[in-house]
């Protein structure tokens, strides 16, 4: 109960046009429920493999669109006072009727400042930077600049097709 009310704290504190909306929380049967609002949408996490193939479908317009988003949200973040953990291709969701990012599963991310404590810190290997394997390692807003390049790569150099049009624009990112 304790973890999913600090969650919870964590998602009014970093409200954002991006990020899930919480609903509300809500004791039940000696314990906690968070109910957060509906987004009919694909998500781009590798462990739903039909989803990912239409989120890597999308036009790259709308890629950008998402990077964006993404990039401003985690803006807010810092302005918060907070930084990412655990952001992965996984938080990535797109509603594709009315062409909106909803961004979700924010529940591990820290106050400013942040010690790795564990050394291989929660997430995918691939969204972690170096100091996210390091105790003792200082977790700040460089971390999220890594994690965001990781992020711009798995939206626009990974999704199979490797063509000239996607290369020029991951490179674009650079």
């Amino acid at each position: 109960i304790v973890r999913l009310r600090a969650a919870c704290r964590i998602y009014e504190e970093l409200s954002h046009p991006s990020l899930v909306r919480l609903i509300r929380t809500e004791n039940c049967g000696g314990g906690l429920a968070a109910v957060f609002e509906w987004v009919d949408a694909v998500c781009m996490g590798r462990m739903y493999p039909a989803s990912r193939k239409a989120f890597l479908l999308l036009a790259q317009a709308d890629k950008l669109q998402i990077f964006e988003d993404i990039l401003s949200f985690h803006a807010h973040v810092a302005a918060c006072g907070y930084v990412a953990v655990d952001f992965y291709d996984g938080c990535i969701l797109y509603d594709t009727e009315h062409r909106k990012t909803v961004l979700c599963d924010v529940d591990l991310y820290e106050k400013k400042p942040h010690t790795n404590q564990v050394g291989r810190m929660w997430g995918s290997t691939r969204f972690m930077s170096p100091e996210e394997h390091t105790r003792g390692a200082v977790i700040d807003e460089v971390t999220n600049v890594y994690t965001m390049g990781a992020t711009a790569f798995a939206l626009f150099g990974e999704d199979g097709r490797r063509t000239p049009e996607a290369w020029s624009l991951s490179r674009a990112l650079y």
